[in-house]
């Protein structure tokens, strides 16, 4: 499972990356630092996975359901992001682009994490 838990951290640290992008591209807000909250967390699995190869599945596990949280709390902005893709305009442009890559990335690790159990089994 090392693999899962390396590819846990890193979704981890492009979603802090998102987060990071969203604050310094517009005001800080509370939803600003969600995707970085959440990268944290998927980072922590992921770290915890390779530390603990005992507890991997459950670590990973636990990781695969904070992506499932973040791609499905973060689906609103897809329609906005794709307003912002056609020359329209958004209320929060800003906002749109961070919550349509935190589904792209949460989606990338869920897909993967499906793929590579499934290759195990």
């Amino acid at each position: 499972m090392g693999n899962l838990s390396a590819r846990a951290l890193w979704t981890g640290i492009f979603l802090i990356i998102v987060s990071t992008v969203a604050v310094m591209g517009s005001k800080l807000t509370p939803t600003a630092l969600l995707p970085g909250l959440l990268g944290l967390a998927i980072a922590l699995m992921g770290l915890w996975a390779d530390r603990s190869p005992a507890q991997a599945p459950l670590a990973l596990k636990i990781a695969l359901g904070l992506a499932v949280l973040g791609l499905l709390g973060s689906l609103r902005g897809v329609p906005e992001f794709i307003t912002l893709l056609s020359g329209g305009t958004v209320e929060r442009p800003m906002a749109a682009t961070a919550q349509f890559a935190t589904v792209f990335i949460c989606l990338a690790f869920v897909v993967r994490y499906l793929v590579e159990s499934r290759r195990k089994a």
